[in-house]
């Protein structure tokens, strides 16, 4: 015989589905709700009373809310003539609440599911999508400034200033916090045009148009000749891409380098220019106008974050050519193999089928070679051919 405290586990599962029902206009449809139960009477009679008679006490009849227990007279050569429970039901909304405990919860979610439609009634679609409920309640204290923010960035796409200086009676971490999840909603409200798709949403700034912090990239002129073409008084500079990409470099070899001590130990090689890789900035390199002019070799790690930084790199550079960076490097050199970060196979569209093999297998045997123990003149040679 089912219990009242296994109804209210019961009603907890079959929330969910009723929040979508509700979203969807199907409320009528949904109540009353049937709930899955076991209502077969122990043999002991004694014990049968007792049950039922506990079951009725938790009902709606008694408490004036939760569920309630249908009943059929019927003859039992166990229990006699008597009143049967046949069923457990749940008839309304504010019974299901009461029972899976989220009556603040379900106050709140209206309130919030209210506001969303009166003011952004092009975000509910993304509410009706599973599971978005629960982020919106989870939102629903900072709900009002989210959607001041959105009608913001609506009324002024790509506003050119600073995020602190949105002239706005929010607090700047409201977005700081939030980011991806206004990202999310001002990709659905706002015209295609306004957004700069090169980013992802973790790159929320560019993305919008906000101004922000520019990473550097450490720059080094490997070739005197060069630097003096350049007009530079110095080999080394760290810039902006923007800025960067200022520098008239033509006829130039270009090497991405993604640890820094390598990349300050390079020798001169003529026509040489070598970036600091920032890890995954890469991608902010595609705003650099030379490095789609001259040829870029990319030389990483050989484990699974190398190979992730090619191949983000290779979104926006998509010529890019990588560097010991292959199965033959990784057999020739076991004697400098450690132990990998343990990370998983992941989906990687750009890179070739050698480099692809390789990164399986690093990532297979959680085994890894770091660029800065392997021979710098074997690198020199790859480049002078």
């Amino acid at each position: 015989m089912i219990t009242p405290e296994a109804i209210a586990d019961k009603a907890k599962r079959i929330y969910p589905k009723a929040v979508k029902a509700w979203l969807s206009g199907q409320l009528d449809a949904f109540f009353p709700h049937r709930v899955p139960a076991n209502l077969s009477l122990p043999k002991d009679h004694a014990a049968a009373i007792e049950q039922v008679d506990r079951l009725r006490q938790a009902s709606k009849d008694i408490t004036g809310k939760g569920y309630t227990v249908q009943y059929e007279s019927r003859r039992s050569r166990t229990h006699g003539l008597n009143q049967f429970p046949t069923a457990i039901v749940i008839d309304s909304m504010q019974d299901l609440v009461h029972l899976a405990g989220w009556a603040p919860q379900w106050t709140t979610f209206c309130r919030a599911t209210e506001t969303l439609r009166r003011r952004k009634p092009e975000l509910v679609p993304w509410l009706m999508q599973r599971g978005n409920w629960k982020q919106l309640l989870e939102l629903a204290d900072d709900l009002e400034g989210l959607l001041d923010i959105v009608d913001y960035f609506q009324s002024h796409p790509r506003p050119d200033c600073f995020a602190r200086e949105l002239p706005l009676a929010v607090s700047t971490k409201l977005l700081e916090t939030h980011r991806r999840r206004l990202a999310t909603w001002l990709d659905l409200v706002m015209p295609p045009h306004t957004i700069d798709h090169r980013y992802g949403y973790d790159a929320f700034e560019p993305r919008y148009g906000l101004r922000y912090a520019r990473p550097h990239f450490l720059l080094r002129i490997l070739d005197d000749a060069l630097q003096s073409e350049l007009g530079l008084p110095f080999d080394e500079l760290s810039l902006p891409a923007e800025s960067l990409s200022q520098l008239p470099v033509t006829d130039a070899k270009i090497l991405i380098v993604e640890n820094k001590i390598n990349l300050l130990s390079l020798p001169k090689m003529k026509r040489g220019v070598a970036l600091g890789g920032l890890g995954n900035g890469v991608t902010q390199l595609a705003d650099v106008r030379w490095l789609h002019e001259n040829p870029v070799f990319y030389w990483g790690d050989i484990d699974a974050d190398g190979f992730v930084i090619l191949d983000r790199l290779r979104q926006a550079l998509p010529g890019v050519q990588s560097l010991l960076m292959d199965g033959s490097v990784f057999d020739q050199f076991q004697d400098l193999v450690t132990a990998g970060n343990g990370s998983q196979t992941r989906e990687l569209p750009h890179l070739s089928d050698d480099e692809r093999e390789c990164y399986e297998r690093v990532c297979r045997t959680n085994r890894r070679i770091e660029q800065e123990h392997l021979p710098m003149q074997r690198l020199v040679e790859l480049l002078q051919v």
